[in-house]
């Protein structure tokens, strides 16, 4: 099968031919149609998850996918060969991944049959960002009434984040480097939206003691830790250790993995199905262009990149 992926430590990603993965115990697999890019896998790319994830070479790229099953391990239930899911290939190890023909997820919190309302982009685009957004809301003790500042609400996990949140009675402060990007994120629920060129400024205006809670989706987390009230949150995503982090001392520092579940994905899937959660898709890009698209990830994107495989 064609796969995008990494053949050793210290190479670049490319195009190789391997074969397609044979579901484990827990496991399916999946004929993958669409598959979204995410910071993640251009931090396996980039060679920075060395020291977090043990890699199994080629290691495929790839995290969020849609696609249909296209076989079951023998102890697996609930999942049937046919179904069109959406998922995330969520495992101790690297090694398979989305941006692939094929890929394998466990059945029981890796994957979920996807709403029939979704388009395959959306579907691509919802297990990953979600489960991160869901995570990073859960890590705030009543959201309700408090300040919550998102720097990289542009990208999938924001835009859902900031949807998720002013749900929960935050009051969002969304950064956007363009115009149509701060249209976007009130448009998604944002009470501000603020250029991130000139945050301390903006910030300094609405929440003069600071905010509430800083959620760090991109950027030098130094560059605006200070605008965090004394013992506020400080979540990260990004960030994967106190050491990596100058500000402990002064308010509290979550890190963020972002793990999916049963739970979150069955969440996520009701929310987008009922049209109470919206995926934001920029663009769609050809399996052969994934190298493009990775070039593109976070450069006044508005929401996800998504690439088209089956």
């Amino acid at each position: 099968m064609k796969a995008y992926a990494v053949s050793g430590q210290g190479e670049q990603p490319a195009h190789i031919d391997i074969d397609p993965p044979e579901p484990e115990p827990g496991e399916v697999r999946v004929r993958v149609v669409a598959a979204s890019v995410n910071g993640f896998d251009l931090a396996v790319a980039a060679g920075y998850m060395g020291g977090f994830f043990e890699h199994r070479y080629p290691v495929v790229l790839g995290r969020e996918f849609a696609g249909v099953v296209d076989a079951v391990a023998d102890d697996v239930s609930g999942i049937e060969v046919g179904d069109r899911v959406l998922g995330v290939v969520s495992k101790p190890f690297l090694r398979e991944g989305a941006f692939a023909e094929y890929t394998t997820a466990y059945a029981d919190g890796g994957l979920i049959v996807a709403p029939d309302v979704l388009s395959d982009a959306e579907a691509a685009s919802l297990a990953h960002t979600g489960s991160a957004a869901l995570a990073i809301l859960s890590a705030i003790d009543e959201p309700e009434g408090k300040t919550m500042l998102i720097v990289g609400a542009t990208g999938g996990v924001g835009t859902l984040l900031i949807q998720l949140a002013a749900a929960a009675g935050a009051t969002v402060i969304a950064t956007g480097r363009t115009t149509l990007g701060r249209e976007l994120v009130i448009e998604l629920g944002a009470t501000h939206a603020v250029d991130y060129s000139d945050l301390t400024t903006a910030i300094r205006e609405i929440a003069p003691d600071g905010v509430d809670v800083a959620v760090h989706l991109s950027g030098d987390a130094s560059t605006f830790s200070s605008l965090v009230k004394n013992g506020g949150l400080f979540i990260s995503p990004i960030l994967y250790s106190p050491e990596m982090f100058g500000d402990a001392e002064r308010v509290t520092f979550v890190p963020i993995a972002g793990y999916p579940s049963a739970e979150a994905l069955s969440t996520l899937a009701s929310l987008a199905g009922s049209g109470d959660l919206r995926v934001i898709i920029d663009r769609e890009r050809a399996f052969d262009d994934i190298g493009q698209a990775f070039g593109e990830f976070g450069h006044e994107t508005l929401g996800n990149i998504v690439i088209r495989i089956g």
